[in-house]
């Protein structure tokens, strides 16, 4: 009679969603530490917690929201946010908001610099994020 291979068992006592079973998703995602995963996921949860208790704070002045957003408006917020973007991204005038989380790769045209993420971690996860 040949053995035949057993599923793997979890440990007992250990249940599913633990920290130890969400590092292993994390770990089998690849990546090591060009994708600090953990950090990404603070960030994510800061954002939403952010823009939550901005929410909130709009609902305590008890001012009403207008009833439909107009082309004009959704437009110039699009072309605002492009431009913030771009402006904490590329720019060199924000290169020192940059430096602690970014090397500097060079220039990329005219008043752009190419940036490229450094360290590990939160310091890393910053870094993808400002460039």
């Amino acid at each position: 009679m040949a053995d035949t291979p057993k599923p793997e068992q979890p440990p007992r006592g250990r249940q599913a969603g633990t920290a130890s079973e969400s590092q292993d998703v994390f770990a089998s995602y690849g990546g090591g530490e060009e994708m600090p995963l953990g950090a990404f996921s603070v960030l994510v949860g800061l954002y939403g917690a952010s823009f939550a208790g901005f929410l909130l704070a709009m609902k305590k002045t008890g001012r009403p929201l207008p009833e439909k957003v107009r082309l004009g408006d959704l437009l110039l917020l699009g072309v605002a946010t492009h431009k913030l973007s771009r402006l904490i991204t590329k720019d060199w005038v924000t290169s020192p908001l940059r430096a602690p989380f970014t090397e500097y790769h060079g220039s990329d045209g005219a008043g752009e610099v190419s940036d490229k993420a450094r360290g590990q971690g939160m310091q890393r996860a910053l870094g993808e994020l400002f460039t």
